[in-house]
């Protein structure tokens, strides 16, 4: 089942969702590193709400292809990005962000949809699907992973603290793409006390925490600066798309401890 909310001014066009912060390149001492090819991939982006009694199976979902892809090694990249509108219905989802919930209308405005509504998933930037819709997901995302990457891009991670350090390497993008880094949880849960999920015990996989762009005119070789709330297990995801938002063109990722 899908919940609609109305398009409006409240999702007004988002430009970089969080700043960016770039400096001269560095190797980094610790940390996972990602390495660029021209393979097929799949940004599968989730946007989905703790307050959402349809949501759940979307979840499920998504962390089941994650870790189905963790242990086959396709490149799968998975982001579930949690939207702020279902928060006035009784349950604030802690993960919620108003930001997310400008890049889902902008997803909407570019597929030509009359309403935002959860769960949705966007695979690679140019198909949306209902999150739960497992035969669906799984036919677009088998179509994205036999499809060449257009763009390489290579991450190397560290993190510190609540600090985190992504050095990216990327090739030559179309004038005015965006390069996206996100800090992911690797697993999250809630327990909601209110709203339409009151008493489930819910569970994510690939949260976004922090989300930074960095727009492209020239290949990159530089360092993007990320947040994370707690010094806990995560993954780097980074990927170049089409201004608009628009395709996809390549991506690659890097898991990172606790330190």
């Amino acid at each position: 089942m899908k919940t609609t909310f109305r398009v409006g001014a409240a999702v007004a066009a988002c430009a970089l969702l969080c700043g960016a912060a770039a400096t001269a390149p560095r190797t980094p001492d610790h940390g996972a590193t990602a390495g660029a090819d021209s393979a097929g991939f799949a940004l599968l982006e989730l946007f989905t709400s703790e307050g959402c009694s349809s949501c759940p199976p979307a979840d499920a979902l998504l962390a089941r292809l994650a870790s189905e892809a963790r242990r086959s090694g396709r490149r799968v990249y998975a982001l579930s990005f949690h939207v702020d509108y279902w928060d006035r219905l009784g349950w604030k989802d802690r993960f919620s962000s108003a930001a997310f919930t400008r890049r889902q209308g902008d997803y909407a405005r570019r597929f030509r949809l009359a309403s935002l509504y959860t769960p949705q998933l966007v695979v690679n930037g140019a198909q949306e699907i209902v999150g739960s819709d497992a035969p669906r997901v799984e036919a677009a995302l088998r179509a994205a992973l036999a499809s060449p990457a257009r763009v390489p891009v290579a991450v190397a991670a560290t993190a510190s603290g609540l600090d985190g350090s992504v050095r990216c390497r990327v090739g030559k993008a179309p004038a005015g793409a965006l390069l996206e880094v996100a800090w992911v949880d690797a697993t999250s849960s809630s327990a909601p006390d209110a709203g339409e999920n009151r008493g489930r015990a819910l569970r994510h996989a690939n949260v976004v925490r922090d989300l930074r762009g960095v727009r492209l005119d020239r290949p990159f070789d530089g360092t993007v600066g990320l947040s994370r709330p707690e010094a806990r297990d995560g993954v780097v995801i980074a990927w170049v798309q089409e201004a608009g938002p628009g395709p996809v063109l390549g991506a690659a990722a890097a898991d990172v401890g606790a330190k």
